[in-house]
């Protein structure tokens, strides 16, 4: 159980240095000391610096499919995209520092981790994609439903992505319900 918590530990301490200094700029120094853990528990813990940020993109991605699955459960289809767009935009305003590191680095290609990144984003655009395609299929247009692609998925994502961004650092104090009409109006 303490290994579970210390890495829980280091992975949230990544984030907050990684929010002030980049992820390049962040040192192990830095989040073994933000993590109030020994250096060697970092290494313990995880093999190096990209190894924890592998972890923390992934985990990132799997908090919003976890939060897009729950949305999902028990709504109308054709509600659903509203409800997985609260859902996901609630997710990220949980952890702004989290979001802004996903958004910087959803579409590096560069880092050591881009194929696992690009399978936990993959997870996240289908999943929506599947939403907007249940959705359209509720509304009675079978049609639309089956040329509805990974692409319209992943932007939606891009917009809900780019809206909480949007919203958390510039109109902190507007509701989320205002933010959802700009990007699906009722």
């Amino acid at each position: 159980m303490a290994r579970v918590n210390t890495r829980q530990a280091i992975v949230e301490a990544a984030v907050r240095v990684a929010a002030r200094h980049g992820i390049s700029g962040a040192s192990m120094d830095q989040i073994a000391e933000a993590a109030g853990v020994a250096k060697g528990s970092l290494y313990y813990n995880f093999a190096s610096k990209d190894a924890i940020f592998e972890e923390v993109m992934r985990g990132g991605f799997a908090r919003l499919a976890a939060a897009i699955d729950a949305a999902r459960e028990g709504v109308d289809p054709a509600a659903a995209p509203r409800a997985v767009g609260a859902a996901t935009l609630e997710t990220l305003r949980g952890n702004l520092d989290l979001a802004k590191l996903m958004a910087s680095e959803v579409f590096r290609t560069d880092r050591t981790w881009a194929e696992s990144m690009e399978l936990a984003r993959t997870s996240v655009v289908v999943r929506l994609r599947d939403v907007l395609r249940a959705a359209a299929a509720a509304r009675g247009d079978a049609e639309r439903a089956a040329t509805i692609s990974e692409t319209a998925g992943a932007a939606f994502f891009g917009s809900l992505a780019g809206a909480c961004l949007d919203w958390l650092l510039f109109r902190p104090d507007q509701p989320l319900d205002a933010v959802l009409d700009q990007l699906l109006p009722r």
